[in-house]
């Protein structure tokens, strides 16, 4: 008799233990499912006859340290309707599972901090196990508590060269509605049939990609396709230091440039006068990259119409190539720049997103496996 033993509870849903042996370094339990009918999948009446006892080893989680194997005896039973045979329900493991649920679940949890081979060396399991088990704890995204009406398509790089990613995110809600790793338009527009409601949606977010916009087009005809107001700004940003040539400029001028003219001091404003006075191009470009930030100060869809216009003809006249093909630009996207005034919505949570899965990349040093790094942003939208 054992003078230094405990006795836990397994805590496995319906299972009974017929037995326990503890070893140096694991534990067996055996075990059964109490219920003694189970209903026939075939006519649904309840059957107690046993066809026939079969045992199955299971994996469960780790008990001080030891690692614990449950020997369990499953029952098929004959239906005495139908005369059809069945193996009983398994709640605790699920069907054709040799590892249990609250293992699956603890290994999960683990690989939220560490890597997936990190996790399969702790629990001496496989690497396809734990992905499996992430997949099953945090790869099912529940509906939506409502249907999404403001979407915000946006893509990210995830490896360089040309490695791009797509993520599709309700900005209502604040939540991501899908990831795919790509973004051609084929790819788009299946991820929209899937997951966007041409019936609900009134409005998508998007930088200037022609890919997202033929794509909403097919999917999502009666939705209005707005502009994100960062990536037209940046086009002008861009433009500016094209202009500028990667000169070095002395003190933090190349700063001032970039900044928005209301946030700089008196002293910054005077500093920036000075240079632009001695570079009439620079002026010209600085002053059209302000007139564009302007343009969304505009009263109403009108104003910001008329505002666009001139601003068009004056970079086209500019003769300064960058803003040339800023405006050649814009002039394409000259509707779904003016929605903004329709619906005044951005994809700035969404690049937020997608910085914090930039992040998860740089930190890990890129990742080579693409179901890997689904996994990674899984983890990270379920648990931020």
């Amino acid at each position: 008799m054992h003078t230094d033993a405990i006795t836990v509870r397994l805590r496995l849903p319906g299972v009974v233990v017929l037995g326990a042996w503890e070893r140096e370094h694991e534990i067996e339990v055996m075990g059964r499912y109490a219920k003694e009918e189970a209903t026939c999948p075939r006519c649904g009446r309840s059957t107690w006859q046993v066809h026939q006892w079969h045992r199955q080893w299971k994996r469960d989680a780790p008990l001080w340290g030891k690692r614990v194997w449950v020997l369990l005896w499953k029952r098929r039973f004959r239906c005495r309707a139908c005369r059809r045979v069945f193996t009983e329900d398994d709640p605790a493991c699920g069907r054709r599972r040799r590892t249990t649920t609250r293992l699956r679940r603890q290994v999960s949890q683990q690989a939220q901090e560490a890597s997936v081979r990190a996790v399969a060396r702790w629990y001496g399991v496989s690497e396809r196990l734990v992905e499996r088990s992430w997949q099953e704890t945090y790869g099912q995204v529940s509906p939506p508590s409502w249907p999404h009406v403001f979407l915000g398509l946006d893509g990210f790089c995830a490896r360089r060269p040309g490695r791009m990613w797509t993520g599709l995110w309700d900005l209502e809600a604040r939540q991501p509605v899908a990831v795919i790793p790509r973004e051609r338009q084929g790819d788009v527009q299946r991820l929209l049939e899937r997951h966007a409601d041409r019936e609900t949606v009134r409005a998508v977010v998007i930088d200037l990609a022609e890919a997202y916009r033929q794509a909403l087009h097919v999917v999502l005809p009666d939705a209005v396709v707005v502009a994100d107001k960062f990536h037209v700004l940046a086009l002008a940003g861009r433009a500016l230091r094209e202009v500028r040539g990667g000169r070095r400029l002395r003190g933090n001028l190349a700063w001032l440039l970039d900044r928005g003219v209301e946030r700089l001091r008196p002293e910054e404003h005077r500093r920036l006068h000075t240079a632009l006075a001695a570079d009439p191009s620079l002026a010209k470009a600085w002053a059209l990259k302000e007139k564009l930030r302007a343009l969304y100060q505009s009263p109403n869809a009108a104003a910001a119409e008329a505002a666009l216009a001139a601003w068009l003809r004056e970079a086209e006249a500019s003769e300064l190539a960058p803003f040339q093909r800023v405006a050649g630009t814009l002039g394409r996207w000259h509707a779904e720049v003016l929605n903004y005034w329709r619906y005044p919505i951005t994809n700035a949570m969404v690049e937020g997103k997608h910085n914090r899965v930039k992040v998860l990349k740089r930190r890990a040093y890129g990742y080579r496996n693409d179901r890997n790094f689904m996994l990674r942003i899984l983890n990270l939208i379920h648990t931020e």
